[in-house]
């Protein structure tokens, strides 16, 4: 037990980012602009999303932000119920303005 409990945390040490990422929970904020977005202020909508579940942007939101915790597809959509043309994102969140996407899926 004592072995593999240093063996991870020298893992962590190594690649940090990493184990951060699979710690975090998911995340998808939704804001108004991609100002409020980067300086997390005026949240419009929280949510932690489950894996395979669609997430529909609301029509007020102008920018949002996403964050993994671990999944590795995080997904956008140009039409609603995750319709449309689908466009990877990032494993690594951030925030970025809505223009046409309609939805966001993570698995």
């Amino acid at each position: 037990m004592k072995s593999t409990l240093i063996v991870l945390a020298a893992a962590a040490a190594t690649f940090p980012s990493a184990f951060t990422a699979m710690a975090a929970k998911p995340k998808l904020n939704q804001y108004a602009n991609l100002d409020d977005c980067n300086n997390d202020r005026n949240i419009l909508f929280h949510a932690a999303p489950v894996s395979g579940r669609c997430y529909n942007l609301d029509g007020r939101t102008g920018a949002f932000f996403w964050a993994t915790g671990g999944m590795l597809n995080p997904r956008v959509y140009s039409g609603t119920n995750c319709n449309g043309v689908e466009d990877p994102l990032s494993t690594n969140g951030r925030c970025i303005a809505k223009g046409s996407y309609q939805s966001f899926k993570m698995w």
